[in-house]
């Protein structure tokens, strides 16, 4: 996990500002467009690399060392191939853009496990995820928030931001990242619930965050996945909320969430959900409703507003 979070923060800086340098490239300059508009355009290229230049220095590094490690496993893999006369594989220079490397993309597998090491609000290994009462103990809890928190890109920006991190590539990812920390608390177990309500990292926030905004590009291209990402961010505040006899969680939600914007989700869900009742997809014949949904992830956000 560790070691997954230091690939992100190493290559996630040159996603975003390939992202911005591309849009720079992509617009042909226009001599009869306004100078106002123009001067209009630099502050905010200049907040965006304010944000993320803190970041390059670490970034550079942890690449450096990421890399390192890379080159040392392949010449040994290379050695072990040509030692038994097997051909060896050569890597693809035209990887599709925003694809992961295999030490992130193998988390998705691992936070799996960890679910369903917690299902059926399985108490001991909940807490056992949390404190192995070991003289090293990892507490898993807080990791998976952190690399939620890498992931999604609060540690390279602002919230703000968060849509030029979730695309198509990472989105399932994330989302079992955030079931998983959902299954940590579900029962309750308030140790891990505390947890992550009270962690130091962004990560509640970007909770908070994946349910009130529009997370785009992504949301122009596949609307089902960004439903579903706010289905399952619903879903895990209101597991950190659940049989609580005090306010503290709730409270530390509410920092950063006002119940207008909460209101505003529910009402854009319900629309959309009136659209497709109108315009209904072919081929769905009796087929169950899907549960992510636009009116089921608009029910689901009211309940967490009732809550």
């Amino acid at each position: 996990m560790k070691l997954a979070q230091q690939e992100i923060k190493a290559t996630v800086t040159v996603n975003t500002s390939d992202l911005g340098s591309k849009k720079k490239d992509e617009e042909p300059p226009d001599k009869d467009m306004p100078t106002r508009k123009k001067v209009k355009d630099v502050p905010v290229v200049a907040m965006v690399t304010e944000e993320v230049k803190e970041q390059l220095v670490e970034a550079s590094a942890v690449t450096k060392k990421a890399y390192t490690i890379y080159r040392r496993e392949a010449e040994a893999e290379e050695h072990q191939a040509a030692a038994d006369g097997t051909p060896i594989p050569t890597a693809d220079k035209s990887q599709d853009e925003g694809e992961m490397s295999v030490i992130i993309t193998i988390m998705q597998p691992i936070l799996r496990l960890m679910q369903l090491l917690c299902e059926n609000h399985n108490r001991d290994l909940q807490n056992f995820l949390r404190n192995q009462n070991n003289k090293n103990n990892y507490n898993l809890v807080c990791e998976t928030l952190q690399f939620l928190d890498c992931i999604c890109g609060s540690t390279t920006g602002g919230l703000g931001l968060l849509g030029l991190y979730i695309n198509e590539k990472n989105v399932g990812l994330i989302n079992q990242t955030v079931e998983s920390l959902t299954e940590y608390c579900q029962g309750p177990c308030h140790e891990n619930q505390n947890c992550i309500a009270t962690h130091e990292c962004n990560g509640i926030d970007i909770i908070i965050a994946l349910i009130l905004n529009d997370i785009n590009p992504l949301g122009k291209k596949r609307m089902d996945l960004v439903l579903e990402l706010k289905n399952n961010a619903s879903k895990l505040l209101l597991a950190i909320m659940e049989s609580r006899h005090d306010s503290e969680n709730a409270e530390r939600i509410l920092y950063n969430m006002r119940p207008k914007e909460l209101v505003e989700v529910i009402k854009k869900a319900y629309m959309q959900g009136e659209i497709e009742v109108e315009e209904p997809e072919e081929g769905e014949d009796g087929e169950e409703e899907h549960s992510a949904s636009p009116r089921n992830v608009g029910h689901n956000i009211y309940i967490l507003a009732h809550q």
